[in-house]
């Protein structure tokens, strides 16, 4: 697996490293380093001195990354451009094929102020490419199962997929999570169905089913990630219209703000959210 980690160089950005270092250390992943900027054009001799500062402080810090991963067995490079942050991500991320893009949900104190929080949902909303949000504090060693959001529509079930391709070499345990909004709701698909469907495709994973009674789908999954502090969480992300984005708020985008365990959302084609 291909994973990209976008980094300002703050405590959050290298705990969102570490966390990645993690899903990386398996056979055939590896693991780039971005750090992305714009200098501020204010005088072009200042401007000139503050790009040449600014990139030999990161290169030298992204080395340090580098060396301490390559010493724990995981093949690591790194990149630095002078460009748009979320620009950046995405279109590297895209051009080089990348499996997944990982980078903290907030960030203080590195190089540049402020990189994640706000950028953070922006890559989920532009990329078109898994991107696994990071809160602070969170650690791979206390992630004890994999969960996955669905809507229980035949449809989510190539979703579930790529969640299993991503994660089955961690060898956790999947919960199933669906947040019922109204006692007469009817879905193409049963617990029940899904179950049977997992157990013929993939026997030697476990699954568990939980339902949730909620008015609001953001809400029934803060009570299932208090319940269940150690999970990662999954959503997946549909393609919405231009309408749709300016009437609607991105489920996936708020919970990358207020989810206190790690958040990985699965992409649509050609979607964005």
């Amino acid at each position: 697996m291909k994973i990209l980690v976008a980094t300002d160089l703050s405590d959050n950005a290298f705990n969102a490293l570490e966390f990645a270092s993690h899903l990386a250390n398996t056979p055939q992943s590896s693991l780039t380093l971005l750090f992305a900027y714009t200098p501020v054009y204010d005088f072009a001799a200042q401007t000139a001195e503050y790009v040449v500062n600014l990139e030999n402080q990161a290169t030298k810090v992204l080395k340090s990354y580098q060396k301490n991963l390559i010493k724990k067995g995981v093949s690591t490079n790194f990149i630095i451009k002078q460009e748009n942050v979320i620009s950046a991500i995405c279109s590297y991320a895209e051009k080089e094929s990348f499996n997944l893009i990982v980078l903290g949900s907030q960030g203080e104190g590195g190089i540049t102020q402020n990189l994640f929080g706000a950028t953070t949902t922006e890559v989920i909303r532009l990329s078109n490419i898994p991107v696994l949000s990071i809160p602070k504090h969170a650690t791979f060693k206390n992630v004890s199962s994999i969960s996955l959001a669905m809507e229980l529509n035949r449809s989510d079930i190539i979703f579930l997929g790529q969640l299993i391709t991503l994660t089955r070499d961690y060898r956790l345990p999947y919960r199933i999570i669906h947040i019922k909004k109204d006692r007469e709701e009817i879905h193409s698909l049963t617990f029940s169905e899904l179950s049977n469907y997992l157990d013929d495709h993939f026997p030697k994973l476990s699954f568990s089913f939980h339902e949730i009674e909620a008015e609001e789908v953001n809400q029934g999954l803060q009570e299932f990630t208090e319940n269940y502090p150690n999970t990662l969480l999954s959503m997946f992300s549909k393609h919405l219209s231009f309408f749709d984005r300016l009437f609607n708020k991105s489920h996936c985008a708020q919970m990358a703000i207020r989810s206190t365990v790690p958040l990985l959302v699965l992409k649509s084609k050609n979607q964005s959210t």
